[in-house]
């Protein structure tokens, strides 16, 4: 797996991320995740660090290894995107939905080329396509409800988090995790569905649980397994809102270069190939 898959990984990883004991009515949240590639315990290795501020009915998600905030509008059923160089586009939640779509359209068709071949991979590819489209785990709760656990056949994801006091909380934060994982899916070129996240996610919201660690184990040769652990303050610093100000600031400004969602797909793809 690619240095830039793992990031995108966890990128999706990440959205599930720590507002344990903050209440519903805070306005400003600002989460700093790093990002750890655990295959080897012994010698782990890390992989990104990304800077997310929940501010003003907004969610701006940074990552400096990508040079891409992304900022999350719920009231407009919208992301916007401001890329490097200047680039930026918005798509609406409607047209994510779309490409999910036509990907599991796509996804369906593969499993039904592989499962005619006799190849041992071109078998395993299809239950692996099929677990992704129709994963099923099996789950635990222990520790007093604040460690979860699904494990499937093709990967497994190990949550360690707290129970918040206002389920609203949860609601409204793995509703946004649940859009980011699919944002990110059409985003960026990816080999893994958003579908067993979101289960995870909805098993988060059934035992009101938010994370302060996620561990996934991709069960592939050889083995992967990535960490994201989380710091978190319910208070911005100056030079957050710095960010936040420059970004808005910058989409507002002539020098922005502004694309269709298809056509910033195109770029991304392009800047991985070469």
């Amino acid at each position: 797996m690619s240095l830039r898959i793992r990031l995108v990984v966890f990128s999706q990883l990440t959205a599930t991320i720590l507002l344990c004991a903050l209440p519903a009515s805070a306005q400003s949240i600002r989460v700093f995740t790093e990002v750890t590639d655990v295959s080897q315990p012994e010698q782990p290795q890390p992989l990104s660090h990304s800077v997310t501020y929940f501010h003003a009915g907004r969610v701006y998600d940074y990552m400096p290894d990508l040079g891409e905030v992304v900022i999350f509008e719920p009231d407009h059923h919208r992301f916007i995107i401001l890329g490097n160089n200047y680039m930026a586009t918005e798509v609406s939640f409607a047209e994510v939905n779309h490409f999910l779509e036509s990907a599991e359209q796509e996804a369906q068709k593969l499993i039904g080329e592989f499962s005619k071949s006799t190849e041992p991979q071109a078998l395993r590819n299809a239950a692996l396509l099929q677990f992704q489209l129709n994963p099923n785990f099996q789950e635990e709760v222990s520790n007093g409800n604040t460690q979860l656990t699904l494990t499937g056949t093709h990967l497994d994801y190990r949550v360690t988090g707290t129970q918040m006091n206002d389920s609203r909380v949860t609601r409204e934060y793995l509703d946004y995790a649940d859009w980011t994982k699919r944002l990110n899916y059409v985003l960026h070129p990816q080999p893994t569905l958003p579908h067993p996240r979101l289960q995870l996610n909805e098993s988060l919201r059934t035992h009101n649980l938010l994370p302060r660690t996620v561990e996934v184990t991709l069960h592939v040769e050889p083995r992967v397994k990535l960490r994201a652990v989380h710091d978190y303050s319910d208070k911005l610093q100056s030079i957050d809102r710095q960010s936040i100000s420059r970004w808005e600031r910058t989409l507002q400004g002539e020098e922005v270069r502004w694309m269709t969602f298809q056509e910033y797909q195109q770029h991304l793809i392009a800047q991985v190939q070469r």
